[in-house]
C-alpha cells in the first residue's frame, strides 16, 4: 500500500508532501485552521486550530484535502530544472487513493439501530472479544469431541460373554444408538446396542431384563457441539454506556464492517489500475480519485 504524508500550513501558504514543501494557495482552508497534518501510517490526521488551545483534533476523512494534493502536483510539475517525474506523480496520487480508502473504511457504521465505531482499533477490540471466547470454547469443544469419539470407538466392541451368535455383529451391523442400562440393581452399568440389521433389534449387556435409562444416538456422539456463546457488552459510538450484543449480532456487526471494507477495496484496486495505466503527468493530476466510491 502506498503512503502519503502531508502538511498544510494555511498562514504560510505551504503544502508539504513527504519532505518536499511547495508554495500553494491555501486560502480555501478555513480561517480558524492553522495546520492540517496527515499521517498515512495511522490512517488518520490532525488539525490544529488558531482560535482555541493548540490541542490537535483528529480527523479521518481525507477527501476535503484532495484538491491541495492536486495543487501540489501541479506546482511540482512546473518546477524548472527538476520537475516531478511521472513515477513520482503516480506515487503521490496512489497515496491519495490509499488515504481515501483508509478514511472511508474507518467511518462509523450503522447496525441494529445504532451507530458503531469502525476504526481499526475498534475492529481489533471487537475481534479480540470474540476470539478470546472462541479459543477457549474451541479447546473445550475439542476435548469434549475427543472424549465422545473415544467413547464411541470403545463401545463398538461388545463383550463376547454378552452377545450370542445370533445377536449383533459389531463388524457388519449398523449401530443406531447406545443406551446406558442398570445391571441387577447394581450401581454400575453396561451398554445397550441398537441395530438396524434385519430382524435384530439389539442386545443388552449384563442382565437383559433391565431397561436402559440413558440413551445417546450415534449422531449425537459424533455431531460437533453447537454453542452460540455469551453476549458481549460493547459501547455504541460516542457512548459511555455499553449495550449487550448477542454473540451472533457481534459477529454480524464485524462481518458488516468487513464487507464494507471489501467493497471499498475493489474500488481502490480499480483506481490503482487506472493510475498505473496513465502515460502523462497531466493525466495523473486530472484524474479525480474522490469520486466513484460506494460509501
Amino acid at each position: 500500500m502506498d503512503c502519503l504524508d502531508f502538511v498544510i500550513s494555511r498562514s504560510e501558504g505551504i503544502v508539504s508532501i513527504d519532505n518536499q514543501p511547495l508554495v500553494i494557495n491555501t486560502s480555501s482552508v478555513p480561517a480558524n485552521v492553522a495546520i492540517v497534518v496527515y499521517d498515512c501510517s495511522s490512517g488518520a490526521g490532525s488539525i490544529e486550530y488558531n482560535d482555541r488551545l493548540r490541542i490537535l483534533e483528529p480527523f479521518i476523512d481525507l477527501t476535503p484535502y484532495a484538491s491541495f494534493i492536486n495543487a501540489w502536483l501541479t506546482a511540482a510539475a512546473a518546477i524548472t530544472g527538476m520537475p516531478v517525474t511521472l513515477a513520482q506523480a503516480k506515487t503521490v496520487k496512489l497515496g491519495l487513493v490509499d488515504g481515501i480508502f483508509n478514511s472511508k473504511r474507518q467511518l462509523p457504521i450503522s447496525y441494529a439501530g445504532r451507530t458503531w465505531d469502525a476504526t481499526d482499533q475498534s475492529m481489533l477490540g471487537m475481534q479480540a472479544a470474540i476470539a478470546a471466547w472462541d479459543i477457549a470454547q474451541s479447546i473445550t469443544n475439542g476435548d469434549n469431541q475427543f472424549s465422545n469419539n473415544v467413547n464411541a470407538i470403545s463401545l463398538q466392541t461388545p463383550r463376547t460373554a454378552d452377545v450370542s451368535a445370533s445377536a449383533i455383529s459389531p463388524t457388519t451391523d449398523t449401530i443406531d444408538s447406545i443406551c446406558l442400562a442398570p445391571v441387577d440393581g447394581q450401581h454400575d452399568a453396561n451398554w445397550y446396542w441398537g441395530s438396524a440389521g434385519p430382524g435384530v433389534t439389539g442386545v443388552y449387556g449384563g442382565d437383559v431384563t433391565q431397561q436402559p435409562n440413558v440413551s445417546m444416538s450415534k449422531s449425537q456422539i459424533n455431531a460437533p457441539l453447537q454453542i452460540v456463546g455469551p453476549p458481549i457488552d460493547w459501547p455504541p459510538l460516542n457512548s459511555t454506556v455499553t449495550v449487550s450484543l448477542a454473540m451472533s449480532d457481534m459477529r454480524t456487526l464485524i462481518a458488516t464492517i468487513q464487507q464494507r471494507r471489501t467493497t471499498l477495496q475493489n474500488t481502490r484496486l480499480a483506481k490503482i489500475n487506472a493510475i498505473n495505466a496513465m502515460g502523462t503527468i497531466a493525466a495523473v493530476i486530472a484524474y479525480d480519485v474522490t469520486t466513484g466510491w460506494p460509501f
